[in-house]
């Protein structure tokens, strides 16, 4: 009997320590997400909204995008910033830097999605007027690559990823009707007119994988190029077309949001950060989220730190980037 009373105790003491260093592991992740240290990487003197982040082929970087239609390259915490490239061929210095004007916009650039080809470690990029652009490694004008498909201008190019292995770019064409400066027109009238495209720059030719979307948005590929993910802003959702196996060429959702949906980007893991704001509804309060390869949430970041169009996962730091801010995020 005292062997038995013994031995439900071991058992208890057990359980009680095994539910405890589970719940201290949790408590530790949770306090962790909350103290890791936020660093703002100042842009030039007048530059704001660096919406998308991308490093190249050597893994050198951040490169953003920002609102007077510049692409910077950051160096380091000395040298801070240096002028990478531009998309528009028109673009005067004088009038376009330091420009926050969306009027300016058509005639200065606007670069949004940035993505590298790791093997020719070219930039592509997604800007707003100018359609799908590349640019090479040691940057300057980038170059012209694609304006329309099946006829139809692109009014509000977006964002983009890249496969590596074929080169194939997937963008978005947010709306057919609406460009950039007019955004907020386009999401209060609930405009659906988003596309999905492919660009392959072996033939230069464009398909339209969607129509009919909902703001489309970020661009994201899964880790074995199975399917893209684009999220769908005004809809609140990120919706997934197949491009290999049996669904091939078909869509389905792949997760439906709290938030609005901004860029969305894969880390080494497979895994999905999303950028999700708060709709233009003051009490609505949303967050940085992670999605694993089946659309599920597995993190979310309790740190506040305001308006974000992206998140970018790199050597366990989070860059985070903005149309609003003077400053690229870094948590680390």
């Amino acid at each position: 009997m005292r062997i038995f009373i013994l031995f439900l105790s071991t058992m208890k003491f057990l359980q009680f320590f095994m539910f405890s260093s589970l719940l201290i592991s949790f408590f530790k992740c949770v306090i962790s997400h909350q103290s890791l240290k936020y660093e703002k990487l100042e842009l030039p003197m007048g530059v704001s909204g660096p919406e998308s982040i991308a490093f190249d082929c050597n893994g050198q970087g951040p490169y953003t995008g920002t609102s007077d239609g510049r692409i910077f390259k950051w160096q380091n915490s000395t040298h801070g910033w240096k002028e990478f490239a531009i998309t528009s061929p028109f673009r005067i210095p004088k009038f376009c830097d330091g420009s926050i004007n969306s009027a300016m916009e058509q005639i200065c650039g606007r670069p949004l999605g940035l993505k590298f080809n790791e093997v020719t470690c070219e930039l592509y990029i997604a800007d707003a007027y100018f359609g799908l652009m590349v640019v090479g490694r040691n940057g300057g004008v980038a170059k012209q690559l694609a304006i329309s498909a099946e006829g139809v201008p692109f009014r509000f190019t977006n964002a983009l990823d890249i496969d590596q292995n074929t080169g194939v770019v997937y963008f978005t064409d947010t709306s057919t009707i609406f460009q950039r400066w007019a955004y907020a027109i386009a999401m209060q009238i609930g405009d659906k007119t988003g596309r999905l495209l492919k660009y392959d720059p072996r033939t230069k030719k464009v398909t339209v994988l969607l129509r009919g979307l909902s703001f489309s948005n970020g661009v994201a590929l899964n880790k074995d190029n199975d399917f893209v993910l684009v999220t769908e802003t005004t809809a609140a959702k990120v919706t997934r077309y197949w491009l290999r196996g049996q669904k091939s060429q078909t869509n389905d959702t792949f997760t439906q949001l709290a938030g609005c949906p901004d860029n969305i980007q894969r880390n080494t893991r497979g895994e999905f950060w999303v950028a999700q704001n708060n709709c233009g509804i003051p009490d609505l309060k949303v967050k940085l989220i992670k999605l694993n390869e089946q659309g599920k949430m597995v993190e979310e970041l309790s740190q506040d730190v305001g308006p974000v169009s992206e998140v970018q996962e790199k050597n366990n730091s989070l860059w985070l980037g903005s149309v609003i801010y003077s400053y690229v995020g870094l948590l680390n």
